[in-house]
């Protein structure tokens, strides 16, 4: 992908777009808000009419007794008051002395370690959630330790205030809300510019292996794969948003994660990796090696089941050896084993001829010579 210089305008339309969607979503957020509220009130004051209406079919109020002993000093201890509002409108006051709680020690922290009969691989962490205290004196011979802690960690300490908060809902949105801004030019350069890239790898490939060239083909690249019938954000977009997002990462990893965001909310796509089921309308003509990549993939050799939580993230995990076995170079027979073999039916003697013919030649011919 070129690499385009991201303009000033472009970084002030991710900005105020950004700026935007995040204010729309504080405000459609107080909406719910509200909306929940006055649905909560509405149920309370539901109940509360309810219960008035069961206790006066009773005939008697509750009635909740003062505490018996009173102190003498109550009149000159703080009160707390509270004001409310009945359904009817009518407004209560309610007045009670603060009553000071003796202090009580709590108990002391417990540690309980639950037993796990195997041990579970887990991603690594992103944020460094502590910094060790080394001592002054490591830290006055190796000051730099401090500093390649963090920066194993991409610079990301927990409590650090971070540049602009982004999810993949707003990222879409905000790509969405940019797409709107792009010019037909801006388009048919990039057109222009990936149709020269396309080409030049076709002849690329073209000068490849054929064999080589089998592979590459019957693995598709889920970029290539993109209908460009529909308005497709164009990379300068992406560079503008990892301008003022760089944790997010590059250009090209947003427009990658764009693709599969917008991928995920069509029910009917399927990952890259994934076949359509040989048996559904929707069912391709693939080779086995394509059809089996799923079980391959997924297959646990150690644990010998699918979708293994154990060994799954593991870089060195055992894949299976798809390299087929080699038997014996059993060569067909060039006579007729009896008078009913398959050898005296019309075309096949000159057909084994021909292959014959083609296999000495192949022989025949130097390792060297193309």
């Amino acid at each position: 992908m070129s690499k385009l210089k991201v303009s000033a305008e472009w970084k002030k339309r991710v900005k105020s777009e950004y700026m935007r969607l995040r204010q729309a979503k504080r405000f459609k957020r107080a909406d719910e808000v509200k909306v929940a509220w006055a649905r909560n009130l509405r149920l309370m004051s539901e109940a509360v009419e309810t219960r008035d209406n069961v206790i006066s079919e009773r005939g008697r109020r509750p009635f909740w007794p003062p505490p018996v002993a009173t102190p003498s000093h109550e009149a000159l201890m703080k009160r707390a008051e509270v004001t409310s509002t009945d359904v009817s409108g009518i407004v209560s006051t309610q007045q009670v002395p603060i009553r000071v709680i003796n202090s009580v020690n709590p108990i002391p922290t417990m540690y309980t370690w639950a037993p796990t009969q195997k041990n579970f691989m887990v991603e690594d962490e992103t944020v460094l959630h502590n910094i060790p205290y080394m001592g002054d004196e490591v830290l006055d011979q190796d000051g730099t330790f401090i500093e390649e802690l963090i920066k194993n960690y991409d610079g990301k300490v927990h409590g650090d205030k971070e540049g602009g908060f982004i999810d993949d809902q707003l990222f879409v949105d905000l790509v969405h809300a940019l797409v709107a801004f792009q010019t037909m030019e801006e388009v048919a350069e990039e057109r222009k510019e990936r149709e020269l890239r396309n080409s030049k790898e076709e002849k690329e490939k073209e000068a490849k292996d054929p064999k080589e060239k089998e592979k590459e083909d019957s693995v598709k690249d889920p970029e290539k794969a993109i209908v460009y019938d529909k308005q497709f954000p164009i990379f300068i977009i992406f560079q503008a948003i990892s301008t003022q997002f760089p944790d997010k990462g590059t250009a090209q990893e947003l427009r990658e994660k764009y693709i599969e965001l917008t991928s995920r909310s069509d029910p009917n796509a399927l990952p890259p990796e994934c076949t359509p089921n040989i048996d559904g309308p929707l069912a391709e003509s693939v080779s086995r090696d394509q059809t089996m990549h799923s079980f391959h993939t997924l297959f646990c050799r150690r644990c010998f089941k699918y979708d293994c939580f154990l060994h799954r993230l593991q870089a060195c995990h055992p894949r299976p050896n798809l390299t087929k076995r080699k038997g014996p170079d059993l060569k067909p027979f060039s006579d007729p084993c009896g008078p009913t073999c398959y050898m005296l039916l019309d075309g096949i003697k000159e057909k084994l001829a021909r292959e014959k013919a083609a296999g000495e030649a192949g022989e025949g011919r130097e390792p060297g010579e193309g």
